[in-house]
């Protein structure tokens, strides 16, 4: 095969090399996508649901205790690991129950977010029905109240999520369903009341009361021996627990949700004792709740009743993936999945208020972010469902340790071939640094690529030795294999055509199909750090932006005729429907920068002035482009839906308010993070080395451009894809960081090419 390139003139070879990354960036538009798809979720109309809230609990906890009754629940019922997160990454008690309640992601004042108390409960020596209707003005229309509904309202009114607190019991209401809330945390070893009832928000109504259920200090039992020396009296949460499914089913069905409170006591009293001790506590508060569990399914009518068991928040600081499931009447075991998560066996908090909606063939509101559960059949056995999810956890996990690490190596490398590519210019014409410093920048482009290839591999079980083993053996490989080709060829361009190539190709072929390789990558995404587990991670558009359009100003420039500049055009437009198709990268950011960067390459690349006129008409085509994947996604089924086409009906229901909020809270999350990570540190070092070889006497990027006459195209198409990448995703100045990385690796590498081959004279 080297061979017959070698013969080729150059212009056949370029075009041949520009068909074959064109191919694959396009063959796939007609693939679908490997995942699984959502199967049947049973009968989802009439019965009750149990809600039981078990806080903090892990799979890891099920898969290592004897937990009787929540295994024969498993074995029927489809699991998931749940993602916590609300406005912050990890949930507060507070949080976690306010986001049920609005199937949106909420925040809370957590010093008094657990005061929902019974009306004639005493708080500052009035009663809290009295206090409740001073700052609300409203009569209580239900046995307990929240006294800080104003203030979590108000708290909320503030974030950019339009959370409508209360949100999941309203619908209910309206429908006709009861609902019923049972528990209670209270406990402290200091002076002083204290009120841990935050299971009573999930179930309030928007006014901030809760209609029926159990929340007082009748439900606990003193007991020196536990935490704060309080339990709950699992008898009087049987006789609740009765009484109010009873009352669900004498009408049309409801919800109880029960909490086991003595987990959220355990998990609170963390901080006052040792390890050892906290883990003696946690096992017991654990086994009892599966005895809780055990003695409330005797009242469960399995043919016609429902039950979710979810772990909605964790100890503060953990960042462990918890345990959901949901048995119905007539599913099949296996894996939850929704609209949100597109990925089997992941749900998210805010899929918890849509999921019960769902459950009594009710509509999500649009106000909801979250989607309902759906059920992915699988014959696997209840333990190597549970086995299964645990690892995803300890994926997720391990990549937390991978992503600082891989962007300080990466950093540091590209410091150091921007550094000797500054000493060689600005001082001798030795041949061997030159070449040196050029493959240094090949292997640490290389390196991105490396990263995701090595999530093929099962590294949470292989440790982080074998993930550099990987990572930095395959970048020497790749970068060996390259230059080789290069020295075969007598090409001293194409290694870094190939490398580039691989940078683009790896995450394409990835995100078409199924982004398995993203998944838990360092500089992917992951459960436990990420909002969206699917399409084009905000680092990986970075990588592809910035590669192709340096891939296509040398397909250009291989092809020096109108046809190769079109052939250019079109590769970076199969980049774009790869960025934006819903199936695929899904990547609204990515189309919105990425539109007017291809704008801007047509432009230099056919020798055509930037006027008003065309600014306008780049404007116009970046807004159809959105327009053209948002229609493509709304034309989707609703449960399949990216967040595209959701935004789309929420703008179609709600008008401009959804959008004008997501904007806001992009541009909150972009200021937060462009100050946070080590990528930033790429941007100035790329601007270094531009003026570097802009304005040294030599002029070595006008050498350059001499040599590839379209290369400015590509350079100045990159900077806009980076530049706009980084103004319109929330990841900020990341974005940029990404892309500079590959610019500025790039540009070493044609210099020290240049400088190699000008030394040798």
């Amino acid at each position: 095969m080297s061979r017959v390139a070698h013969r080729l003139p150059a212009r056949r070879r370029g075009l041949v090399i520009g068909v074959v990354l064109a191919v694959l960036l396009v063959a796939t538009v007609c693939v679908a996508p490997a995942g699984a798809a959502p199967t049947d979720t049973g009968d989802t109309t009439g019965g009750r649901l149990l809600v039981l809230s078990l806080p903090g609990l892990t799979w890891s906890e099920v898969a290592e205790l004897e937990l009787t009754a929540l295994e024969e629940l498993l074995d029927g019922a489809a699991l998931a690991d749940l993602a916590p997160r609300s406005v912050s990454p990890r949930a507060t008690p507070g949080d976690a129950y306010l986001t049920i309640s609005a199937g949106a992601r909420t925040t809370t004042e957590r010093l008094v977010d657990g005061q929902v108390l019974a009306l004639d409960e005493q708080s500052s020596g009035s009663a809290a029905g009295e206090i409740f209707t001073r700052r609300t003005g409203l009569a209580p229309s239900g046995p307990f109240v929240s006294l800080s509904w104003p203030a979590l309202v108000r708290k909320n009114d503030a974030e950019p999520y339009d959370a409508e607190l209360g949100l999941l019991a309203e619908r209910l209401a309206r429908a006709g369903l009861r609902t019923s809330v049972i528990g209670n945390a209270d406990g402290t070893d200091s002076i002083g009341a204290s009120y841990e009832r935050q299971v009573g928000l999930a179930l309030a109504s928007p006014n901030g009361v809760v209609d029926d259920g159990s929340l007082g200090k009748d439900l606990l039992a003193d007991d020196p021996a536990r935490p704060f020396g309080k339990r709950l009296d699992t008898d009087a949460v049987r006789t609740r627990f009765r009484e109010a499914w009873q009352r669900a089913g004498e009408g049309d069905g409801g919800v109880v949700l029960v909490e086991a409170s003595d987990l959220a006591r355990a998990m609170r009293y963390r901080p006052l004792v040792s390890g050892a001790r906290y883990e003696a506590i946690r096992a017991q508060a654990v086994q009892e709740a599966d005895r809780l569990l055990g003695d409330l399914l005797e009242e469960v009518d399995a043919d016609r009743d429902a039950v979710l068991v979810v772990a909605p928040y964790n100890l503060p600081g953990n960042r462990d993936l918890l345990a959901v499931a949901l048995r119905t009447p007539g599913s099949s075991p296996g894996y939850l999945m929704s609209a949100s998560t597109q990925r089997s066996g992941f749900l998210t908090l805010v899929d918890l208020a849509p999921t019960i909606l769902d459950r009594f063939g009710l509509a999500r509101p649009v106000a909801m972010e979250g989607r309902p559960a759906e059920v992915v059949r699988s014959g696997a056995s209840v333990e190597a469902r549970i086995d299964h999810l645990v690892r995803l956890n300890e994926a997720s996990r391990f990549r937390e340790r991978l992503l600082t690490p891989t962007t300080l190596v990466v950093i540091l490398l590209l410091a150091l071939v921007a550094a000797g590519a500054a000493v060689v210019i600005a001082g001798g014409r030795s041949r061997r640094w030159p070449q040196a410093f050029a493959a240094l920048a090949l292997v640490d482009l290389a390196i991105l690529p490396s990263s995701y290839v090595a999530r093929g591999f099962a590294l949470e079980t292989r440790g982080i030795g074998f993930y550099w083993a990987i990572v930095l053996g395959g970048a020497s490989g790749v970068t060996a294999l390259a230059l080789l080709a290069g020295r075969r060829t007598r090409r001293p361009w194409l290694p870094l055509q190939v490398v580039l190539g691989i940078v683009a190709a790896v995450l394409v072929l990835d995100v078409t199909t199924g982004s398995r390789l993203s998944l838990n990558a360092a500089f992917g995404y992951s459960p436990t750090g990420n909002s969206r587990l699917y399409g084009i991670s905000n680092y990986s558009y970075g990588q592809v932006a910035a590669a192709v359009c340096i891939l296509a100003a040398f397909l250009a420039a291989a092809v020096a005729t109108r046809r190769g500049r079109w052939a250019a055009v079109a590769l970076l437009v199969a980049t774009l429907v790869v960025l934006g198709l819903p199936t695929w990268g899904a990547d609204v950011g990515g189309v919105l920068a990425f539109t007017p960067t291809i704008l801007v390459f047509a432009a230099i690349v056919f020798r055509r002035r930037l006027r008003l006129r065309a600014l306008v008409g780049g404007l116009v085509a970046t807004l159809a482009a959105v327009l053209v994947f948002g229609l493509i996604d709304l034309a989707r089924p609703a449960t399949q839906r990216a967040h595209l086409g959701r935004l789309f009906e929420r703008v179609g229901d709600e008008g401009v308010g959804p959008l004008l909020s997501i904007i806001q809270r992009k541009l909150v999350a972009n200021l937060e993070v462009s100050t946070s990570s080590f990528w930033v540190a790429a941007i100035p070092i790329g601007m270094a080395v531009w003026v570097l070889v802009a304005r040294h006497p030599s002029r070595p990027l006008d050498a350059l451009r001499a040599r590839i006459p379209t290369i400015g195209a590509g350079l100045a198409a990159a900077v806009v894809a980076a530049v706009l990448g980084s103004l319109l995703n929330d990841s900020g100045a990341i974005v940029g960081g990404v892309a500079a990385m590959v610019l500025t690796a790039t540009l070493v590498n044609l210099l020290m090419v240049h400088e190699a081959e000008r030394s040798s004279g």
